[in-house]
């Protein structure tokens, strides 16, 4: 049985919870707050037995074996740090951190305590997916010649006022052009030969942003992300011999294979809202003793972090600690 703590009970952090529930290898033991009383709440919502005034407490408590990290984007580098250095294991919410410099740092941290971390990038371990990637890359519908992605939305007033502002990492790509990104390297891979990125930047975070990624088998990627205006969250993969749309992508429960005519339905439903299938991944590597998933290697994180960071610096998106970094460098 691994013991788990949340760290940051916020709207994401709610659906951990009640899919942990699902489980049998995982008990949700605690909760860890700056704000008492949002701990305290979080903890009475879903039955969880302790609450810490911070996360220095529940780091060094050895009734916690592993900790899901759900702060904002610019606290995922210190927190999962705090806990990977108290050897805690680690799932760490997308982002893994704001750049590829913080990811590499949480992947020495994780080495050096041998300890576990993974990004939680659930749709990666969805069954459709999983299948409908599996049949693209065998030959289903023929070569792959190029996929689509879209995760575009439109942020209400004061609905997530973080997800505007620069100095807390705000913008679509962080916040839902990375499941497109990975998206395309499930499918084609993450070594594009050649990027292009435009994005419509307010503020100094990427309202919407729009990227052009050319590999060397001469397939292409066509990603959109946004916060201000909507699309179908679908994605489509496109082969010399048919299609494949699955709509809803990032949180997929079937899939559509087209050829000329025909159409063919797969259902493969995740066992709850999705959350799931990543917290039993994780859950299998620490009791194998692994430190990291063979789904999703720190590698990978850090490589599409790379991508990341390059599609952020062609649409003019530099957030200001970044700039600071760089002038005490």
């Amino acid at each position: 049985m691994i013991r788990w703590g949340i760290a940051g009970p916020g709207t994401i952090a709610e659906k951990f919870a009640v899919a942990i529930k699902n489980v049998p290898e995982a008990k949700l033991c605690a909760v860890a707050s700056r704000s008492e009383e949002r701990g305290t709440a979080f903890a009475k919502k879903h039955n969880i037995e302790r609450v810490f005034l911070g996360y220095e407490s529940m780091a060094k408590d050895p009734g916690i074996d592993a900790v899901y990290v759900s702060t904002p984007h610019p606290f995922h580098l210190p927190v999962a740090r705090l806990f990977l250095e108290n050897g805690k294991h680690v799932l760490c919410e997308k982002p893994l951190a704001v750049n590829a410099k913080e990811a590499r740092e949480l992947a020495r941290v994780a080495e050096k305590n041998g300890v576990f971390l993974m990004e939680a990038m659930w749709t990666r371990f969805l069954p459709a997916v999983k299948e409908a990637v599996t049949l693209a890359r065998g030959g289903e519908i023929g070569e792959i010649r190029s996929l689509t992605a879209d995760f575009c939305y439109s942020l209400g007033i004061g609905e997530d006022d973080k997800l505007l502002c620069d100095y807390m990492a705000g913008g679509s790509l962080l916040d839902v052009g990375v499941y497109c990104l990975h998206f395309a390297d499930l499918v084609i891979g993450r070594d594009p030969e050649k990027i292009f990125a435009t994005g419509r930047v307010v503020d100094g975070v990427d309202l919407s942003a729009d990227i052009l990624l050319s590999y060397r088998s001469g397939a292409t990627a066509r990603l959109s992300s946004a916060m201000d205006h909507q699309r179908p969250f679908s994605a489509y993969i496109y082969g010399s011999e048919g299609s494949i749309f699955i709509p809803d992508f990032y949180k997929a429960s079937e899939f559509y294979i087209l050829k000329g005519d025909e159409e063919r339905r797969i259902e493969m439903k995740p066992i709850g809202d999705g959350f799931e299938e990543e917290i039993i991944e994780v859950c299998r590597c620490i009791s194998e003793g692994r430190t990291e998933s063979e789904t999703l290697p720190l590698s990978v994180s850090i490589e599409l972090m790379e991508l990341t960071d390059t599609v952020r610096r062609t649409v003019g998106v530099i957030y200001p600690f970044e700039k600071n970094e760089s002038q005490h460098n």
